[in-house]
């Protein structure tokens, strides 16, 4: 269990911005009967405390996986709130997707690396690399019943895809994921799970993947949850660094008791149909 925490441990240090924050989305309500949906999204080193802006291109995918204007956005300094309508059943994505960070050199020493330091000169053939960070942050809302496009699509090399809904998890049956990179799945890979007032730096409640890249995350109790994988690996051709260090979140509510679902009004049938 030692290599999941020390190798959460190096990758979150190297999170963006600087100091170790991390990414999140969080709503005012997951299920809606309909109306906006307000969305704060910030990095914090404190869930849920805001304390830097995200960037404010969050993307929101209807039902139908189809991208739509969110209602209202607005930026201050620690967050950006943002509300989106939704208009139709089912269920909606809302995703930062990839948000890429600076680009750093980092050193190897002692069989490891770390950030170069301002102004350190380095001993004649010390190995060096050039690192960004990449992150995304997920969250899904439902409005009246739950439904797969939006959850199913993947974003972003490294994915958590939910295999139980993310708007019908219980806690007393844990939460289902996948973790994906390059639509692979992600074998032996920590999951980071974090509950209000967790600080990001705090490891010690996590699951491994299996050698499917799947999870079942456990749950203590009803409430709001991050859950957060990360993943160094080589960066694209093109890319503004040798190697890059990815961290993707999901926000979700953990129920007593499954949300009841009820079927869409006729016209939101008959829409469906003559647009098929």
């Amino acid at each position: 269990m030692k290599q999941f925490l020390m190798a959460a441990a190096v990758l979150i240090a190297t999170a963006a911005p600087a100091m170790a924050y991390t990414a999140y989305l969080k709503p005012n309500q997951f299920w809606s009967e309909g109306g906006a949906v307000e969305v704060q999204a910030s990095y914090a080193n404190q869930f849920f405390t805001p304390a830097v802006a995200l960037p404010a291109n969050v993307t929101v995918l209807d039902p139908d996986g189809n991208s739509v204007l969110p209602d209202r956005v607005a930026v201050d300094s620690t967050a950006t709130n943002l509300a989106t309508s939704l208009g139709r059943f089912g269920t909606y994505r809302v995703s930062t997707g990839e948000i890429l960070g600076p680009v750093s050199t980092v050193v190897g020493i002692d069989g490891g690396w770390r950030p170069q330091i301002a102004g350190e000169v380095l001993p004649e053939g010390t190995p060096t690399a050039t690192l960004q960070t990449v992150t995304v942050s997920d969250l899904y809302l439902s409005r009246s019943r739950t439904t797969r496009g939006p959850v199913d699509r993947t974003i972003g090399r490294l994915a958590i895809k939910p295999i139980t809904h993310p708007n019908q998890v219980v806690a007393s049956s844990g939460f289902q994921v996948e973790v994906l990179f390059d639509g692979a799945p992600l074998a032996n890979s920590a999951i980071v799970i974090y509950a209000n007032g967790d600080m990001d730096n705090d490891l010690d409640t996590f699951v491994p993947t299996d050698a499917a890249g799947r999870a079942t995350i456990p749950l203590p109790a009803p409430g709001t949850y991050v859950i957060a994988a990360r993943h160094r690996a080589n960066a694209p051709p093109g890319a503004a660094a040798a190697v890059q260090s990815y961290t993707t979140t999901l926000t979700f509510e953990a129920m007593a008791a499954p949300h009841a679902e009820t079927a869409p009004p006729p016209e939101d049938t008959r829409r469906r149909r003559r647009r098929n």
